[in-house]
């Protein structure tokens, strides 16, 4: 029956019913708690439903009952790299890979983590690496084109991104990624015209390109015009990172009330995400909208987890409702962890997250090994 309950639940996952796979996960860990395969499988999905918590919780079980596996150590990773807990996620990566990982998804990872990290050379050799392993994907030439763009050789970037896009044609991230690059060789006043004409043309349907077209109107300082376009971006796709976007750039145009409107909903989606956190609890304080941060911050306590100290330290930090406060706030009057920097959301807004957006066509393993 164990096997058929886990068939279940893998069919569960795949039809996106994420909810439906863990109660059937759980049923199998409710007659036998140690079954590693089970907890692997269970941390998986609650990465998926972005229960961070829960998902480390189960990892640490797996590996409790039957050792640190290749699957395991490149789910770790996973949940590390959400965390951005860098350093941590590239340790878990080259952990999976020494372990035999499957495919090139723990060394494409590696080698984001290392960028993230500003290790350059080491974020190479990965990706150079993972483009050996599986001459078929595109992400491994991404990652190569990202380095490119970072030291500023825009001419090796955009040969890197388009042999993502010859490897693996259907990769829309890859795609995007070269008419980015194609673009900033354009003068500033033509580049929105020739996106626009891709997204009724070849990219349409193509998420990634109206961000590369928000980003576009954010470089030319038009924060407006670009919180319009990824606000066009989640109402046609619906993603997470797109509306969170929508509220850093309402903020840059000085629409307060809407990007606290928006930020607010991400926040309670995402209480993980600290420079998400950060921003919000700043510019609330500086609005003195303090009754509606208070409100904001309760919503999403439940489902702050690890994270729980940060959401209650903010909350003492408040007045009793109802209560006048004058007066800005101080750096040094945020919540546990520093208050947010001005300008700090920027970081959030350098390049779509691993996991979330910049996929490509590297995937983990569909089982624990």
């Amino acid at each position: 029956m164990t096997d058929e309950q886990l068939e279940e639940a893998g069919r569960l996952e795949r039809s996106g019913d994420l909810d439906g796979a863990v109660i059937a996960l759980e049923e199998v860990l409710g007659k036998a708690p140690g079954h590693a395969f089970a907890l692997a499988r269970l941390a998986r999905v609650q990465l998926r439903r972005n229960r961070l918590d829960e998902a480390e919780d189960a990892i640490d079980r797996a590996e409790a009952a039957a050792g640190t596996t290749a699957f395991t150590a490149q789910l770790r990773g996973d949940l590390c790299y959400r965390m951005r807990r860098f350093e941590d996620a590239a340790r878990a990566y080259q952990q999976a890979d020494a372990l035999g990982a499957k495919g090139t998804w723990a060394l494409v990872q590696l080698a984001r983590a290392r960028l993230q990290l500003g290790d350059l050379e080491a974020a190479r050799g990965a990706a150079s690496r993972a483009a050996e392993r599986d001459d078929s994907s595109g992400a491994p030439w991404v990652l190569l084109g990202d380095l490119a763009m970072r030291e500023k050789h825009l001419d090796e970037a955009e040969v890197m991104y388009a042999r993502a896009h010859e490897h693996d044609p259907e990769d829309e991230w890859a795609y995007a990624k070269l008419v980015e690059a194609r673009l900033l060789g354009l003068p500033a006043e033509q580049r929105d015209r020739e996106i626009e004409v891709l997204l009724k043309s070849s990219g349409r349907g193509n998420r990634h390109l109206l961000g590369v077209l928000a980003k576009m109107r954010a470089g030319r300082g038009d924060a407006a015009s670009a919180a319009d376009t990824w606000g066009r971006r989640a109402a046609e796709h619906g993603d997470a990172y797109a509306r969170k976007m929508q509220g850093f750039a309402l903020r840059r145009a000085g629409k307060l009330d809407d990007a606290a409107a928006v930020l607010g909903r991400c926040l309670v989606e995402d209480p993980h995400d600290v420079i998400l956190f950060r921003t919000y609890v700043r510019m609330q304080q500086e609005r003195g909208a303090l009754d509606e941060l208070r409100q904001v911050l309760e919503e999403a306590l439940p489902r702050a987890g690890h994270r729980r100290g940060a959401f209650y330290g903010a909350l003492r930090k408040l007045p009793a409702p109802g209560v006048a406060v004058t007066g800005t706030p101080q750096a040094g009057d945020s919540a546990a962890e520093g208050a947010g920097v001005a300008g700090t959301e920027e970081v959030a807004g350098t390049e779509e997250v691993a996991g979330t957006e910049a996929t490509g066509t590297a995937r983990p393993s569909d089982d624990p090994t």
